[in-house]
């Protein structure tokens, strides 16, 4: 009996290290400070099943997948679509669930958050002023909101088409750009965001898949577009203070007799980012992987050069499944999210290293499509 006793406790030893070994450990109630991060990470999540998650990347490697219901003890909502560092916040548009959560930097505590009181789907955020941003959307409206407590809405916005909105935003010259789908690029001063102040830049249609392609104030004062037809993907140049296009690089496709690493198209929502110094501007290019036949295609990171103008290949990415998003770290890592093929499952950011042919790989949310750089706050 004795002998069937001690093996009974050797056995529930020997479960319970077995348990304690492949459980995850709990998270400590004080999340380590912003300075250790090296990315946060967006990630879409599958639509309205409430799956929107953010992801913190630590500088020793580690991984909080989800670190907003971590901390807050909350589902963050239902797509997440941007964020944006204002005011010492971050305020992440939350698509689906119509609102905008704020976020302390370092602790990933909710401060506070903006509901829509209308219908709205809020996509990019642009700060045009000390204590007002303007949040774009999915359909005809833009939306005000305060940045300073207390945080709210302002003022809806209707654009003159209902069913088409402006995406994209960026400020220039004391001007906010934004991609104004089919139609071009609207304009407003900062000072006087209205409907009816708004002008257009029409020469510089957006289209379907550039839409989402964030606009690139670079080092000179500049604001660089893309656009793309069948035929080519163009980059625009306009002058702020004139609200005119300077000069257009346009990138040929091939279309037919083929051979290995000609151009054949561009990828569906394109993403692009630029380096530190504002002068080289990272997109995506697809390219003829075969002879005689454009049916089979790479992926590849180009660089464009706003000062030479040259454009050239930077690096394939045969391997990723579909590429959601792409970032360009301080230090020049070209970050890529990687969503498996919009599979539903929890992607990965793919880290590629300037001179450095190993990839490092970080499983974080479902359908991740943004990566942010905690460098950048300022």
């Amino acid at each position: 009996m004795s002998k069937k006793i001690l093996y009974f406790l050797f056995c529930c030893v020997c479960i319970t290290q077995f348990i304690a070994c492949d459980s995850e450990p709990d998270l400590p109630d004080v999340i380590p400070s912003g300075g250790n991060v090296k990315m946060i990470v967006v990630n879409e999540g599958l639509f309205t099943t409430n799956t929107a998650a953010l992801s913190v990347i630590y500088n020793d490697g580690n991984v909080d997948w989800n670190i907003f219901q971590t901390v807050n003890k909350r589902p963050l909502g239902d797509v997440a679509q941007s964020l944006t560092y204002i005011n010492d916040y971050y305020f992440l548009a939350i698509n689906n669930s119509k609102k905008i959560e704020i976020i302390d930097p370092e602790t990933f505590k909710s401060v506070g958050t903006i509901l829509y009181e209308e219908a709205g789907s809020p996509r990019f955020i642009a700060s045009i002023n000390d204590s007002i941003a303007v949040v774009s959307d999915l359909y005809g409206q833009l939306v005000k909101i305060r940045t300073k407590p207390p945080y709210r809405t302002v003022e809806f916005l209707k654009l003159p088409s209902k069913n088409i909105g402006i995406e994209k935003m960026t400020v220039a010259g004391n001007k906010l750009f934004g991609a104004y789908f089919s139609k071009g690029i609207a304009v407003f001063d900062c000072n006087n965001v209205t409907i009816e102040a708004m002008r257009l830049i029409p020469d510089v249609k957006v289209g379907e898949n550039t839409k989402t392609a964030k606009m690139i104030a670079d080092a000179n004062g500049k604001l660089w577009v893309m656009t793309s037809d069948n035929n080519q993907l163009t980059w625009n140049c306009i002058n702020p203070a004139t609200e005119k296009v300077e000069k257009k690089v346009e990138i040929p496709y091939v279309k037919s007799n083929w051979k290995k690493g000609d151009i054949v198209g561009m990828p569906n929502y394109n993403r692009v980012d630029v380096d530190a110094s504002n002068t080289k501007i990272y997109f995506n290019l697809m390219e003829a992987s075969r002879d005689n036949n454009g049916q089979f295609k790479t992926q590849v990171v180009y660089t464009f050069d706003v000062n030479t103008l040259r454009y050239e290949p930077y690096m394939e990415l045969p391997d990723v499944k579909m590429m959601y998003g792409m970032g360009i770290s301080p230090n020049g890592e070209v970050c890529i999210c990687d969503c498996l093929d919009y599979s539903a499952q929890r992607g990965y950011v793919r880290v590629h290293a300037p001179g450095n042919e190993t990839v490092v790989s970080y499983k974080v949310g479902v359908y991740p499509r943004m990566v942010y750089f905690p460098e950048n706050n300022k």
